[in-house]
């Protein structure tokens, strides 16, 4: 519309002047239009995140097509915020915003590095070159889920549209989840896990959300820890043996599914405790994971790794848990139900 006044002064034999004007318009602004809005469009064709193409570190949504199996093709706003250790990707979320998470998410990198004892990023985690994991910080999705992938995982934006104060409702709460799925990160990378399509026998779901249970930062508030809150878990009908879900198929009710991960939390606790538990190093769930880097299949790595068999956690569960909890137990900040509506969120959210 502002441009009204100045069309006027093109005479009528000024006609080609005009053509021309117009074609190298529309030429410079096909030569302008940002590449990463190709790979949006069409994500499959785009390259792997941790190529060295810069034109893909740029605009990865190739890499979270490939590393999520399709099931959450986001496009972004081609206005990444790049940390040191993590490259912020949103569907509008503030560059405020986007600095505030990479710097969130840095403290947690090196708490989790010191957990898992790692000695070499770039060895252990494959961190070369120009690497960093991605996080997706959904905006205005209607689907708010914290999971985690190969080389990253997506999460609520700080600023979230969809669920107003989604991060100011509890800034504890949400580093928790960032935490716990950072651990899910470090899991694939320490186990070899490329890609989902590579790993189709991976960590079990029992172990890999009780280890992120454990290590998210939230303690004791968030697993089991009493015998009254045991038994009440188990006495419920519906529930099953939580060692039995190896799979996420094998939850009875997968809309449920955020009510284990009390007792996942509970039985990772009890493998790692020194005083009353198994007393497992992270030495030894460094073997678990170098093992099945090896190849070997979750439950000979259990086995080779910690010297119980599943099958055998798995039947001694109940009585494993009554005697741990009768010598570990302490009570906890909130009753069992507050701790699986942590894992509900306010909207039902899972966290996997």
């Amino acid at each position: 519309m502002h441009s009204h006044s100045r069309s006027a002064i093109l005479r009528p034999n000024d006609a080609h002047w005009k053509f021309a004007l117009t074609a190298c318009i529309l030429l410079l602004a096909a030569l302008l239009l940002p590449r990463c809005q190709k790979e949006q469009a069409d994500p499959v064709s785009a390259g792997l995140y941790h190529d060295s193409d810069l034109e893909h570190a740029a605009c990865p949504a190739g890499q979270w097509y490939n590393d999520t199996g399709g099931n959450y093709p986001y496009e972004h706003d081609c206005h990444p915020f790049a940390g040191e250790h993590f490259t912020i990707y949103s569907d509008g979320s503030s560059g405020r915003a986007k600095q505030q998470l990479a710097e969130l998410m840095e403290p947690i990198f090196d708490q989790l590095v010191a957990e898992f004892e790692i000695e070499d990023i770039e060895e252990e985690l494959n961190f070369t070159g120009d690497y960093t994991y991605y996080v997706y910080a959904n905006r205005r999705h209607d689907e708010i889920l914290a999971v985690a992938y190969p080389n990253g995982f997506f999460i609520g934006a700080i600023d979230c549209a969809t669920i107003p104060d989604y991060y100011a409702r509890d800034p504890w709460w949400y580093r928790c989840v960032a935490q716990h799925e950072l651990t899910h990160v470090f899991q694939y990378g320490l186990t070899g896990c490329r890609s989902i399509r590579s790993c189709y026998r991976w960590l079990d779901v029992w172990f890999r959300e009780g280890q992120a249970v454990h290590m998210s930062g939230a303690g004791p508030s968030i697993r089991i820890t009493t015998l009254s809150e045991f038994y009440c878990w188990w006495e419920d009908e519906t529930h099953l043996n939580p060692i039995s879900i190896h799979r996420w198929t094998d939850f009875p009710d997968f809309d449920r599914s955020e009510e284990y991960y009390p007792m996942f939390g509970l039985a990772y606790a009890y493998l790692v405790d020194p005083v009353h538990g198994r007393g497992a190093a992270i030495a030894d769930m460094r073997t678990l994971f170098r093992l099945m880097k090896e190849r070997q299949p979750f439950e000979d790595a259990f086995f080779g790794a910690l010297g119980i068999s599943v099958p055998s956690f798995e039947r001694d569960f109940y009585d494993l848990m009554v005697a741990y909890l009768s010598k570990a137990g302490e009570p906890g900040p909130g009753d069992l139900e507050g701790k699986m509506e942590w894992w509900r969120g306010v909207n039902g959210s899972l966290f996997p």
